[in-house]
């Protein structure tokens, strides 16, 4: 290279750089035109989802207990659920299974089927106590917000290019949703309840990957009791035609079967 050529390129590098100094920041997405269309769009999402079926990884991370294996998950709304862990070899690990009436919980590894009431205490076999049952059918699929109504408070957050939208009643704070001005997909929940601290938390993450306006990613977190569930979809399918045996689960031969209280 000549020395020509070279102050050449030097004198471009020097203008390109100087160039980007002075653009200006990119504008940031496009807002909506207000909360009631972006709550429309929202509850839209929600109304194409009736029932699902997917396969992906799950951990569960607590201080009484760590597992991590491919789970099969059924799902209908806004109530049956159905889901297999299975270890790394494919066998089960757990099966767990509820219409929302009654619970059932086979443990292979103790040779036992529990079975009760659909309360908190005994859906805390796969779902924390301070999450209900259709608030986790619907984090699953990402079906958000939680509450119904429009959002007392509604913001932009220029920093992060997010919308903050918050449900209050009688002044205490319900639930906050964050939802992304790119694709307006819901991406962080906190629910409150009217509690003063959150009561779980949800990120969620890449929407679209493998459904349409569905997370691919769920991470689900809990002050008490301590725990968090890590949700990595591989294959998702959504509204296939459920039957009723597809989501109960049955008294294996020889199994142990134990009642459950309240």
């Amino acid at each position: 290279m000549n020395l020509r050529n070279f102050f050449c390129l030097l004198l471009a590098a020097l203008l390109w750089s100087a160039g980007c100094r002075t653009l200006p920041p990119a504008p940031p997405p496009g807002a909506v035109i207000s909360p009631e269309e972006l709550l429309a769009r929202l509850q839209a999402r929600q109304e194409q989802v009736q029932s699902f079926q997917a396969k992906g990884r799950i951990t569960f991370l607590s201080p009484q207990r760590n597992y991590s294996g491919t789970a099969l998950l059924t799902g209908r709304l806004p109530a049956g659920l159905k889901v297999d862990v299975l270890d790394f070899l494919g066998r089960t690990i757990l099966s767990f299974a509820t219409d929302g009436a009654e619970v059932k919980v086979l443990s292979p590894q103790e040779n036992k089927l529990f079975q009760g009431p659909a309360t908190p205490r005994n859906l805390a076999a796969f779902i924390p106590p301070t999450v209900s049952l259709p608030q986790a059918l619907r984090l699953l699929v990402g079906a958000l917000p939680l509450s119904s109504g429009p959002p007392q408070n509604f913001d932009y957050e220029a920093a992060t290019g997010r919308y903050r939208l918050e449900w209050r009643q009688g002044g205490a704070l319900i639930e906050r949703l964050w939802v992304a001005a790119q694709g307006l997909y819901p991406v962080q929940e906190e629910w409150f309840g009217g509690a003063p601290e959150a009561q779980f938390t949800a990120e969620l993450a890449n929407f679209g990957a493998l459904a349409p306006e569905t997370p691919e990613k769920i991470t689900l977190k809990t002050p008490t009791p301590k725990m968090e569930m890590r949700l990595v979809y591989r294959n998702l399918k959504l509204n296939p035609p459920l039957t009723p045996a597809e989501l109960t689960l049955a008294s294996p031969p020889g199994v142990v079967q134990v009642p459950l209280g309240r």
